[in-house]
């Protein structure tokens, strides 16, 4: 197997997920048992997230530019990664800053729900897509 951006998105786009449920998990066990490193593992799962969703987005421009798919068949799923990009920065910046109020658990929740719908429609993407390649 050749190692090429195309190869590399998926293997990049799976880390951010589990990185994200792991820092989640980690911070309501925080919160839950009062354990300040739980709170810092979380907060490094979260930082280490982050990149990897940086990382996961770029290989995946990459990944289009190659032309295995046209700009109009990934766009959907490009707006899922930005916006998911956006929410990682937000819950990364809440872990370190105020990890527990109410405004940074509607964003672990609104990150959750986008992070659950790029994942879907990059396997709508790669399983049902149209193209003929």
């Amino acid at each position: 197997m050749t190692i090429s951006a195309v190869t590399l998105h998926p293997f990049f786009s799976h880390f951010p997920s589990a990185l994200f449920l792991a820092g989640f998990f980690l911070l309501w066990l925080s919160h839950k048992n009062n354990h300040k490193k739980q709170l810092a593992a979380a907060c490094l799962n979260f930082s280490i997230g982050f990149l990897g969703v940086l990382i996961a987005g770029f290989t995946g421009m990459v990944s289009v530019d190659v032309g295995l798919r046209t700009s109009v068949e990934v766009q959907g799923h490009q707006g899922y990664s930005i916006l998911l990009a956006f929410g990682y920065m937000v819950c990364t910046i809440f872990s370190y800053t105020k990890p527990y109020v109410r405004s940074a658990y509607v964003f672990y929740f609104l990150t959750l729900i986008t992070l659950g719908a790029s994942i879907y429609s990059g396997y709508l993407l790669v399983f049902y897509s149209t193209a003929t390649g």
